[in-house]
C-alpha cells in the first residue's frame, strides 16, 4: 500500500507540473508579445553557477526490463561487465495432447537480436542496433532450478517480487548460482551474434524438395537436442521434461508449471580480461520461443479402413515470465574510489564519471552558490520579484540550457551518442522532456530538442571538442513563474532516451532510481565537472533572457 501511494503522488506531481508549465507557455505568449526585436527590450545572456558531483549506480531492480542485455564488455577506462540473465518461460496451452507412440524429433531455442532492417533493391541488410563490442564471449545456456516467484511474502497482499542487478532478491536472499546451474543445455566457446537473417526450410512432397516457408530476423537460434556441436543433455531429458507428462498436473496450470519448470539461465563470460562484446536480446518478440519438435501417431480412416499415419507436432514456451538481469563487475579501484569520494559533493568534482548499467552517474544543482556568496535565491530573484506572494517577472527567459563538454583523453573511444536528464528529487523526466516531440523515424530515439546528441564544435584555432546540450528552458520558467522548487537534477548515459521507465535501487538514498535507458547500456564516458582544471570547459548554466532597457 505504501508503495501505490507513492506512485500515485509521483503521478500527481508529474501530471501538476505538466499542468502548471502549460500555464507558464500561455502566460508567456502574453507576456512576450511585442517584446522581442522592439527598441525597448534586447536579449541578454548569462552563465549562471552549477555544481556537479559523482554518485556510484547501486544495484537496481533488474526484473522485467524493456530488453535483456547479454555477454561481456570491456571499458579500458572501469574496466569489464559480464552480465547474464534467467528468465521464467511458460507455454501456449497449458492442456497439451502429445498424442500415441511420441518420439521426439528436435528441442529449438530462438531469441531475436535487436536490430534494424533496411532494403535496397529488393536486398535486406540488418544492423544490430544494441551491439556493443567485437569479440566473442563464451555462453552457456541451462536449465533454471530458482524459482522466480511472482510475490513477495513479506510485502502486502499481492505485493510484487524485486530481483536486482546484483541477483539478490528485496529480502536479501541471494539467487544461487548452483540452482541457476542445473542442467547445461548449451554451451559455445566462441560465440558472436550474426547479422543474417535465417531461413526456415519446409520439406515440400510433390516438388521433392525444401522451400523456404520463413525468414526469421537475426536471431541467437540452436539446436538443444542432438546437436554434435556440444555435449546434449542425458537421453530421455526433454520426453521426460514435457512429453511424458501428458496428464501431469505440473504442466497443466500457470503457477503448478511455474513452479515445475523454472526456466533458462544464459550465461556470459570473457574469454579473455579486455576483450568481448554485449548484445539486447528481444525476448518479447513473437518469436522469442523454446520449441519441441515431435512426432505422435494419428488414426484416419480412408474408404472405410483405419490407416495410421505419422503427424508433426510442437509444443511451445515463451519468456513471458519473470526475466532477470544479473551484472557482475570488475571495475579499476582508483575510478571507484574516485566515484565513491562522498567529500566532493560539498564542492563539485573535477570530472564526472558517466556509465551504464550497474555503473555511476552524476548529480547537477542548479544555482549554486558562488565564490563571492551569491546564492540560489540572489540568482532567481534576478529574474523575479515577490511580493505579498505574487510573482512579477523581470526577465523573460527565452532559452536555457547546459553544456556538457567531453574529457576526450580520459574517456572510452565507444562514446555514447545520448545523454539523459531528469529531475532526482521526484525520479521522473523534467517539463522540457515533455515539451519536446521532436522523434526520429528511423529509430526508436526521440526528443532532440532538450536532449541534444553528441555534437562537435571547432573554436577559434580549429580545434574540435565534442559535447552534449540539455535544453531546459521550461524547467526554468517553472521555478521562476511559479516558484517550484528548484530539484537536484541527475545525469546518465542512454541507449535510448525514450526508455525513462524508473528502476528502483536497492538501497535508494539521495538517488530513489535511474531510467531504463541507462541500464541498458554498458557505455561510458567522462565529462568535464564544474571544478575541471579547464576552466573554459566548466559546464554552466547559460540563460538568453529580455528585460526592458530603463
Amino acid at each position: 500500500m505504501k508503495f501505490i501511494r507513492s506512485i500515485l503522488l509521483k503521478c500527481t506531481c508529474a501530471f501538476s507540473v505538466i499542468a502548471m508549465i502549460h500555464s507558464c507557455d500561455n502566460e508567456f505568449s502574453e507576456i512576450g508579445t511585442g517584446i522581442v526585436g522592439t527598441p525597448d527590450f534586447e536579449i541578454q545572456n548569462r552563465a549562471y553557477p552549477i555544481k556537479t558531483y559523482n554518485k556510484r549506480i547501486t544495484p537496481f531492480e533488474s526484473n522485467k526490463l524493456e530488453g535483456n542485455l547479454l555477454g561481456f564488455y570491456h571499458d579500458p577506462v572501469f574496466g569489464g561487465s559480464s552480465v547474464s540473465f534467467v528468465g521464467q518461460m511458460t507455454p501456449r496451452d497449458y492442456n497439451p495432447t502429445f498424442g500415441t507412440n511420441t518420439v521426439l524429433d528436435s528441442v529449438i531455442l530462438t531469441i531475436p537480436y535487436s536490430s534494424n532492417a533496411s532494403t535496397l533493391e529488393d536486398v535486406t541488410t540488418y544492423e544490430l542496433d544494441s551491439l556493443y563490442g567485437s569479440s566473442p564471449i563464451k555462453l552457456s545456456v541451462f536449465k533454471n532450478d530458482f524459482l522466480l516467484r511472482k510475490y513477495d511474502p513479506s510485502a502486502a497482499i499481492d505485493g510484487a517480487q524485486n530481483y536486482y542487478s546484483d541477483g539478490s532478491l528485496s529480502s536479501g536472499q541471494l539467487i544461487e548460482s548452483s540452482a541457476l546451474e542445473s542442467q547445461l543445455l548449451y554451451y559455445n566457446s566462441s560465440y558472436f551474434p550474426s547479422l543474417e537473417s535465417i531461413e526456415l526450410e519446409t520439406y515440400n512432397e510433390e516438388s521433392e524438395a525444401f522451400e523456404v516457408t520463413n525468414t526469421l530476423n537475426p536471431s541467437f537460434r540452436v539446436h538443444l537436442h542432438n546437436n554434435s556441436d556440444f555435449l546434449s543433455p542425458p537421453e530421455g531429458f526433454w520426453e521426460d521434461l514435457f512429453l511424458s507428462r501428458e496428464e501431469d498436473a505440473v504442466i497443466g496450470a500457470e503457477d503448478s508449471f511455474i513452479n515445475y519448470f523454472r526456466g533458462l539461465y544464459f550465461k556470459a563470460e570473457p574469454i579473455t580480461e579486455t576483450e568481448g562484446h554485449m548484445m539486447q536480446l528481444d525476448l518479447l518478440s513473437n518469436e522469442a520461443s523454446l520449441v519441441v519438435y515431435y512426432t505422435y501417431d494419428q488414426i484416419i480412416t480412408v474408404d472405410g479402413e483405419e490407416e495410421t499415419s505419422t503427424v508433426q507436432g510442437n509444443y511451445e514456451l515463451t519468456f513471458s515470465g519473470n526475466r532477470v538481469n544479473i551484472f557482475e563487475n570488475n571495475f579499476d579501484p582508483s575510478i571507484l574510489q574516485t566515484i565513491n569520494d562522498t567529500s566532493t559533493d560539498l564542492e563539485g568534482d573535477d570530472y564526472l564519471y558517466l556509465k551504464g548499467g550497474e555503473g555511476s552517474m552524476a548529480v547537477i544543482e542548479l544555482f549554486s552558490e558562488d565564490e563571492l556568496g551569491n546564492s540560489e535565491e540572489d540568482y532567481l530573484n534576478e529574474f523575479r520579484e515577490i511580493d505579498g506572494g505574487q510573482t512579477t517577472v523581470r526577465r523573460l527567459i527565452n532559452e536555457a540550457f547546459l553544456e556538457f563538454y567531453v574529457e576526450e583523453t580520459l574517456s572510452n573511444s565507444d562514446i555514447p551518442n545520448r545523454v539523459y536528464v531528469y529531475d532526482l528529487d521526484n525520479n521522473i523526466y523534467v517539463a522540457d522532456y515533455f515539451f519536446d516531440q521532436t522523434v526520429n523515424t528511423a529509430s526508436a530515439d526521440s526528443k532532440y530538442t532538450h536532449l541534444v546528441p553528441l555534437s562537435t564544435e571547432t573554436d577559434s584555432e580549429g580545434v574540435q571538442h565534442k559535447k552534449y546540450k540539455v535544453r531546459l528552458t521550461e524547467h526554468l520558467n517553472s521555478i521562476i513563474l511559479k516558484d517550484s522548487t528548484n530539484v537536484k537534477l541527475g545525469i546518465v548515459v542512454s541507449s535510448n532516451v525514450g526508455a525513462v521507465n524508473s528502476r528502483k535501487l536497492k538501497d535508494a538514498n539521495e538517488i530513489e532510481g535511474i531510467p531504463s535507458g541507462t541500464v541498458l547500456t554498458p557505455r561510458s564516458v567522462i565529462l568535464h565537472g564544474n571544478n575541471s582544471p579547464n576552466s573554459a570547459k566548466r559546464p554552466k548554466l547559460n540563460i538568453y533572457y529580455t528585460e526592458p532597457n530603463n
